[in-house]
């Protein structure tokens, strides 16, 4: 996919973040969601740039709705490149988290959710600047994205970072999880 590079660049060079922390998310996030799709099925250039292209609205707005940004940005982003139609409706429902019924959406909220428990880098930021350091958001956030997580062979994949991270926050892991 000679656009990949072009999404590649233009993903680099998104700063929400200081450093680099937001371009090594979103393709720590391509990883995850190429890993599953290859297991599951599903469009790999629909999730492929959903994946690297879904939280580009964070730029504008860091907060809950950076979604609906992401996806217009997203949308001008891949027409402008020649991007298939239909697979560029697909992207943009898949980084509206709106329809679940799509298998790539699910992969998409799937690898979100482990890049966010896999990347200490960016949980250190997360956080400091959005959770401010209180433990139980913190550990919150966690099983929420632990829970986002669908499919169990992906969900094995960051058990036990996920428990360690738990302890760590002063939850009771058990066998809950």
């Amino acid at each position: 996919m000679k656009i990949r590079k072009k999404i590649e660049g233009y993903v680099k060079v998104m700063k929400w973040t200081q450093g680099d922390l937001y371009w090594k998310h979103a393709f720590m996030v391509r990883k995850f969601a190429l890993l599953l799709q290859k297991q599951l099925g599903g469009d790999r250039d629909v999730v492929e740039a959903a994946a690297l292209l879904h939280d580009v609205g964070k730029k504008e707005l860091l907060a809950p709705g950076h979604e609906k940004i992401s996806a217009k940005l997203a949308e001008k982003l891949l027409s402008g490149l020649g991007f298939n139609k239909e697979k560029i409706n697909k992207v943009v429902k898949c980084i509206k988290y709106q329809n679940f019924r799509l298998l790539e959406a699910r992969i998409l909220r799937s690898a979100d959710s482990m890049a966010l428990i896999m990347d200490p880098k960016g949980q250190k930021w997360y956080s400091k600047h959005i959770l401010r350091n209180n433990k139980k958001r913190i550990a919150s956030e966690l099983k929420k994205s632990f829970s986002e997580i669908e499919f169990g062979f992906a969900k094995s994949l960051v058990i036990d970072t996920f428990q360690k991270l738990m302890r760590q926050f002063g939850e009771d892991v058990g066998s809950k999880y």
